[in-house]
Formats: structure tokens, C-alpha cells, sequence
């Protein structure tokens, strides 16, 4: 198993988990855009054509680590709109069920397709970066002005939360990049609190699907069992991403972010179509 990995294997993991965390905590995003392209580009098929939903599990469960010293950071800024959380959390719950069920029909000879819709997904997220830094540039950083809070729950849920969810429970990412654009393009909140927001949310977000996934990678006929071989990927990248989480968090309230998404943007755009051709 991953134990028997060289030093080279343990560094490059640990460097993986370092720079999602990064991307985490800065970002307001689990971190898996990073984390699962690089460990299939690593490690390919080596645990057999269901691997790619291996990596996915690591990917979420790591989420959960460099998720809380982020939204610590983040709370003592004061960055957080708690407020929006009651109203995003319980359909985002709902949406992991039926992400979980899904990546659930799409194993073995369909992992290829599971693979095609997170390289699309990636696509469709640059897109939504560009439209939003346009709007910035324009001066008309939101489509929506006000933030709804406390009243329109519903709303919110449905914007922010169901699909954080489904997102989460598929591909295996805690969220936050559907999260952070659709709170600040959507519902007018402030990119900081967004991404803050969104940290906070990933945390119930990746329990939830780690939990499911987990369940469903056990009943599939794989030696190692694949569950197993996530939980040991996890635990090689946890450190890193806990560090680097830890970093970008801070970094989010002193550094221009705006730069640093350009960089994420075309990184999401190279990784996308690599997956889907792959």
C-alpha cells in the first residue's frame, strides 16, 4: 500500500497537500481541484479503473483538515457570515446524499465518464471566473446588489448550498468553488466573506461526503479495498494540506487575491482538459 511508497512518493504527496491547502485556505476551496488531478497524473489506475474514486475520498476527507484552521483564521477575522450558514448547510447535507448516489453509478468502466465530468466541471468554473472578474473590471461585481440574508433561506440554500453539495458528494471537492462565486456573483456578498463563509461550510460539507463515500467505496470488489487505500492517501496528505491551510487563510486578508485566482484559473483550464481527454 502507500506505506511502501519511496521518500520521493511521501515528499511529493505531502508537497500536494501543502498546495491545496494553500489554494484552501486562500481561495475558500477544498483544495481537490489541486489534489485529485495531481494524484491521478501521479498514480494513474495503480489500485485498478476505480482509483480515480480513491483519490476523490482522499481528496474530501483531506478537505476536512485544512478546512478548520482556515475558517479558525478566517473567524477571527471576522469574515464569516454565520448567519448564512443555518440556511446553506441543511440542503448542502441534501445535495452530498445525491452526489454520493451518483459517483455511486459511475464506477468501473464509467470512472472514465466520472473523470469527463470533473474536467468539465473545471471547464465550466473558469468560465464562471471569467464572467465574474469581467463584472469586476466593469465595476459590477455582483448581479445581485444586496445579500438576501436573513430572510430568503430558501434561496440561498438552493443557490449556494444544494449544489456545494452535489459537488462534493461526486466529485469529491468540499464546495467552495461553486460556493465562493455563486455567493459573490449571486447574492452580493463580498468576495472575503465569501471565500470565509465557504470555509466554514466545506467543514460539515466533508464530513457529510467523506462519510458517504466511504460507504460506497466499501461495497465495491477491490484488494486493497479502495476506502483503505483513500484513508492512507489522506493521511500522507493531511500534514501538508493542514500547514497550508493554515498559510493561505492568512494570506487571503494580506495578499491581492485577484492575481493569484488568474493563476488558479488557468491551472483549472490545462488540468480540465487533461481529464477529459484523459
Amino acid at each position: 500500500m502507500l506505506a511502501a511508497f519511496d521518500l520521493a512518493h511521501t515528499l511529493i504527496l505531502l508537497a500536494i497537500g501543502g498546495l491545496a491547502g494553500v489554494a484552501g485556505g486562500l481561495l475558500g476551496v477544498g483544495g481537490g481541484i489541486v489534489m485529485i488531478p495531481a494524484l491521478a497524473l501521479l498514480l494513474g489506475d495503480a489500485w485498478g479503473r476505480d482509483s480515480f474514486h480513491a483519490y476523490n475520498l482522499a481528496s474530501i476527507m483531506t478537505a476536512i483538515v485544512l478546512s478548520i484552521p482556515a475558517a479558525v483564521r478566517h473567524s477571527r477575522e471576522r469574515a464569516v457570515i454565520y448567519r448564512m450558514l443555518p440556511a446553506v448547510i441543511p440542503l448542502a447535507l441534501v445535495g452530498v446524499v445525491g452526489g454520493v448516489l451518483l459517483a455511486g453509478q459511475l464506477t468501473g468502466e464509467h470512472t472514465r465518464t466520472l473523470k469527463r465530468i470533473f474536467g468539465g466541471f473545471l471547464e465550466f468554473v473558469v468560465l464562471v471566473s471569467v464572467i465574474q472578474e469581467w463584472r469586476a473590471i466593469r465595476g459590477e461585481p455582483h448581479l445581485c446588489n444586496a445579500c438576501p440574508l436573513p430572510t430568503r433561506r430558501t434561496l440561498i440554500g438552493l443557490v449556494v448550498g444544494l449544489p456545494s453539495g452535489i459537488i462534493a458528494g461526486l466529485l469529491g471537492v468540499g464546495g467552495g468553488i461553486w460556493a465562493v462565486p455563486a455567493q459573490s456573483l449571486l447574492l452580493g456578498v463580498r468576495i472575503r466573506q465569501a471565500i470565509a463563509t465557504s470555509t466554514v461550510m466545506i467543514i460539515a460539507i466533508a464530513i457529510a461526503a467523506s462519510v458517504g463515500r466511504s460507504l460506497d467505496l466499501a461495497r465495491l470488489e477491490n484488494q486493497p479495498p479502495l476506502h483503505h487505500v483513500a484513508w492512507w492517501l489522506a493521511l500522507w496528505l493531511a500534514p501538508g494540506a493542514l500547514v497550508g491551510g493554515w498559510i493561505g487563510a492568512g494570506l487571503t486578508h494580506r495578499v491581492p487575491v485577484r492575481w493569484l485566482r488568474y493563476i488558479f484559473q488557468a491551472l483549472l483550464a490545462v488540468t480540465g482538459v487533461k481529464l477529459i481527454l484523459s
